[in-house]
């Protein structure tokens, strides 16, 4: 029991990481001038910020076949675990479109929405993504015979989400699946993470985590991680083959949104990242008590944070209040108070939930019924 709850903490630890990039980005770039986006440095740093995602998609979807080698049997039928697993799912659906409202009352929504705000409310965000990707996880759980099969499968959904993404990018899916599902799978809607090639980050993840586990339960967990920064590192130089190859063989697409090379290379970036984080994973206790604390949390810091940097339908951000006006030492300072107040947030949040647990689900419930009652009882 000891050995999984260390390794639980080895990814939490990681994905806490994930989320400090997450909030650290997204704040500073709510309040950096207009002016300095305009110089290479800031360039070349918003193009380090495209690995965000790509890291905390293959850790959600490690993180699954972890939980899924454990719930093998639970995950495969129909019964109360599942059930709850499903409506989590669900859940982060729904939250996702919520973030994007553009007005918090229910009767305006329907009787005054435009359709360009309409559009914005339906683009896919990271928590959609995540969801339907984990949803095509659980069923490839329930049809695989043993985890060994549910990885290989995983790994097979990896590569065509990677290679196929082209195929979807410049297509009007909404003549196909309806404009509500369009989104999800490009960027000719408005959508912020559609499903390709988004999903292909998550497939990873999952394919690499079975392979850690079988790994580890023969005892060669020291050299899954060595094979690991080689596949990282051939995925690199396979991408930039690919890039070189001289056929064209797909139609017109956003090379750095699309492209199969580009996609391969991030993966195995990530990877070296995974490798080389296990390496120098001993940390001082006292920080690595917070940072896998954001992982554990990563959801409530992800939705609390963007309503403070972003603001909402409901509430007015940084992003409104301030602007982008602030010079870089300023936007870093800023961005380092929101990053303690989540800290500080996950605090409060744990120690409830750990030390009073009925009185914190109850304001939890009382919480939501507010806002819902708020939301259906708005007349404007």
């Amino acid at each position: 029991m000891q050995h999984t709850q260390s390794r639980v903490q080895f990814l939490d630890i990681l994905r806490g990481v994930a989320v400090i990039i997450m909030v650290m980005g997204h704040s500073v770039d709510a309040v950096l001038s207009v002016e300095v986006r305009s110089s290479e440095w800031f360039r070349a740093y918003d193009s380090l910020r495209g690995f965000t995602a790509p890291i905390f998609l293959l850790l959600s979807g490690f993180a699954f076949s972890v939980v899924a080698e454990r719930k093998w049997e639970l995950y495969r039928k129909w019964n109360p675990v599942l059930v709850r697993r499903l409506a989590r799912m669900l859940f982060l659906v729904v939250l996702g479109y919520a973030l994007h409202l553009p007005f918090f009352s229910f009767n305006k929504l329907v009787h005054n929405t435009q359709p360009d705000e309409l559009a914005r409310m339906l683009q896919v965000d990271v928590l959609q993504s995540l969801a339907v990707s984990i949803l095509v996880l659980q069923a490839v759980v329930a049809f695989s015979p043993s985890p060994a099969v549910y990885g290989r499968i995983a790994g097979g959904l990896a590569i065509g989400a990677a290679f196929v993404t082209p195929l979807f990018w410049g297509v009007d899916m909404a003549q196909v699946v309806t404009s509500p599902l369009a989104p999800y799978f490009n960027q000719r809607e408005a959508s912020l993470f559609p499903l390709f090639p988004n999903s292909a980050f998550l497939f990873a993840g999952a394919a690499v985590g079975q392979r850690y586990l079988l790994a580890r339960n023969c005892g060669g967990e020291e050299r899954f991680f060595g094979r690991l920064a080689i596949g990282g590192l051939l995925a690199v130089v396979l991408s930039i083959a690919l890039d070189r190859f001289p056929v064209g063989v797909y139609p017109p697409h956003d090379y750095w949104k699309a492209n199969p090379g580009l996609i391969l290379l991030r993966t195995g970036m990530v990877l070296a990242y995974v490798t080389l984080f296990y390496y120098f994973r001993n940390i001082p206790a006292f920080f690595a008590r917070r940072v896998a604390a954001l992982g554990r949390s990563s959801l409530v810091v992800y939705v609390a944070h963007l309503l403070l940097v972003y603001g909402s339908a409901a509430n007015s951000g940084l992003m409104q209040r301030v602007g982008q006006t602030l010079p870089p030492l300023a936007a870093f300072g800023v961005a380092l108070c929101v990053l303690l107040s989540m800290v500080g947030l996950v605090s409060v949040w744990r120690y409830a939930q750990e030390q009073h647990t009925l009185p914190s689900r109850l304001v939890r419930i009382g919480l939501a019924t507010s806002v819902l009652y708020m939301f259906f009882a708005r007349p404007y």
